[in-house]
């Protein structure tokens, strides 16, 4: 028994056989693929079969009625010493799959029970076959899965990884800050440096004599109302958040991102606390509180970077310029914005400014000229 299977366009391909001649395994193997072109004359029983039909049976091979005519088959009949044979088609629907040959090397034709019980088997093998066929391509799928799934544990791992990045950053920087920052995949600049900054200090007046007035439950609701209403701005004109505890609220612009109007976006964001501020406030005062809101704004370089350890950390400014904003800040009446000589120079198109004249501020030996902003001018949005 022979067995042939479909290789590349009409062509077959000798597979294992069982009891083969010598002869024949010998010009099987000289033979190689056999192309063949479909026909339903004698000239080629694998051309038959291409052709459709589904049994090819030969009495006597080499002789008699229906006798081959095809050259190389005579050659495959000569080293085999085939005498009757039978060829049945594997197929699956329309497909050609292979062909199963039984031959003897003695004239005595195939019985038509023995074609039935071949037939039978061929239909088994088409199932097998289609089985392995199956099993191959789910073989196939499941590593397809398997190396999907892990191409996405290891993106839903560097999701996580940056979700984490994000949400450390944003712990001190603007949310669109600390998502630029990750999607660079650089935090170098987070790393100690000097740089020009503008720096805003803020805080409340009459502060320290409400939280010895009120109750602790009090001063936490407040508290709570407070930066629920200051937090937001900060992320809005995109500073960068250094502190934020009890009422005091430091915020610089230009690092770790630079931006090209940090005295500006300082002031703007100032006068937008102040308003936030002055509502809360009105509120409480009928509480008899009596609060009020202070800021101070200063440029200059500072040395900038990341503080703290593994758990908890933070990113801030010291410098001169964080001491002069503050030094303003505690200057401040209710509702004033002191600004220093430089930041009152870079906004003078876009707020009114009331002249102050030299200050005596505390830790300064030399008065620092000051200004406090009252207003923006007509046209100017507080908003970015």
């Amino acid at each position: 028994m022979a067995f042939f299977e479909l290789g590349m366009v009409s062509a077959f391909i000798l597979a294992p056989c069982t009891a083969t001649a010598p002869g024949y395994r010998d010009w099987a193997q000289q033979r190689g693929p056999i192309p063949v072109r479909p026909s339903r004359d004698n000239a080629s029983p694998l051309g038959r079969i291409l052709a459709g039909e589904r049994v090819v049976h030969f009495a006597d091979a080499p002789g008699g009625e229906g006798s081959i005519t095809s050259s190389g088959f005579r050659d495959m009949l000569e080293a085999s010493g085939v005498r009757s044979a039978i060829w049945v088609a594997l197929r699956k629907d329309d497909a050609l799959l292979g062909v199963i040959i039984v031959y003897r090397q003695e004239v005595r034709p195939f019985t038509d029970k023995q074609i039935a019980l071949l037939q039978n088997f061929a239909a088994q093998a088409v199932i097998a076959m289609e089985n392995a066929r199956l099993l191959g391509e789910l073989h196939q799928r499941t590593d397809e899965v398997a190396e999907l799934n892990r191409g996405l544990e290891a993106r839903v791992a560097e999701q996580v990884d940056e979700l984490g990045r994000v949400g450390r950053l944003k712990r001190f920087l603007a949310p669109q800050l600390a998502e630029l920052i990750v999607s660079q995949g650089d935090e170098k600049i987070l790393e100690s440096h000097r740089r020009e900054i503008v720096v805003v200090f803020c805080d409340l007046r009459g502060y320290t004599a409400f939280t010895e007035t009120a109750e602790p439950e009090e001063v936490l609701e407040f508290l709570r109302e407070y930066h629920g209403a200051l937090g937001p701005l900060v992320s809005q004109f995109e500073g960068t958040l250094a502190q934020f505890s009890g009422d005091g609220i430091m915020v610089f612009f230009n690092d770790p991102v630079p931006c090209a109007d940090p005295a500006e976006r300082a002031v703007k964001m100032a006068m937008a606390m102040r308003e936030a501020a002055g509502r809360l406030i009105a509120d409480w005062r009928r509480h008899s509180y009596e609060l009020g809101f202070g800021a101070g704004i200063a440029q200059g370089f500072a040395t900038l970077g990341q503080i703290g350890f593994s758990e908890r950390s933070g990113y801030t400014a010291i410098g001169t310029v964080c001491n002069l904003a503050a030094r303003l800040c505690a200057e401040a009446k209710d509702g004033q914005i002191l600004v220093s000589s430089r930041i009152a120079g870079a906004v003078e198109t876009v707020a009114r400014l009331e002249d102050l004249g030299n200050l005596e501020l505390k830790g300064f030996r030399r008065p620092v000229a000051a200004s406090n902003v009252t207003e923006l001018i007509c046209g100017t949005p507080v908003h970015t």
